[in-house]
């Protein structure tokens, strides 16, 4: 008979590497919920910009005449006269982006992880417009007329990449 027959090995417990949290370490903290505030303050930042942008261009009934170092900025006035006639549907589109992004911005801040992916792919859409617009501004020699849209398109950028970073997505849960 061996000496250790019927006998039952004794494991560790809690004590040394491979056998659960040593003493005084409790449960992993929860992811922070700051990634998400900031995507969201980000997301309301390019809110306040779209209805600064459009309002500058809406007061008074002067349209795009009025400013149009910002008229520029507008979210589809790059296009042309053959598909923004006048520049109101312009205005109206930035107003209704800006409208868009604020409600989905609370949806962010509030943490509903829907909301992230949808200004996402929003935010990235318009980075494109806005890739365009500097482009055909510069090809159109319009280069003192690029400073707001290209920074439009560094605001919008940056929301867009924050919201797509982990860090966001485990803030969301």
């Amino acid at each position: 008979m061996h000496p250790n027959q019927g006998w039952q090995a004794q494991q560790p417990q809690g004590h040394g590497p491979g056998y659960g949290p040593a003493p005084g370490w409790g449960q992993p903290l929860p992811p922070s919920v700051a990634p998400a505030f900031l995507a969201g303050g980000l997301w309301l930042l390019v809110a306040v910009l779209c209805f600064v942008l459009a309002g500058l261009n809406s007061a008074d009934g002067k349209g795009i005449r009025q400013t149009p170092e910002a008229a520029v900025a507008l979210l589809g006035l790059a296009f042309g006269r053959g598909f923004i006639a006048n520049g109101d549907p312009a205005i109206v589109a930035t107003y209704v982006a800006g409208g868009v992004v604020l409600l989905l911005a609370a949806l962010v801040i509030a943490r509903l992880g829907f909301a992230r992916r949808v200004l996402a792919g929003l935010g990235f859409l318009v980075v494109a417009y806005y890739v365009f617009a500097v482009v055909r501004l510069t090809i159109d020699h319009g280069g003192t007329l690029i400073i707001v849209p290209g920074l439009a398109l560094m605001l919008w950028l940056a929301a867009a990449m924050v919201s797509v970073l982990p860090p966001v997505g485990r803030a969301m849960r």
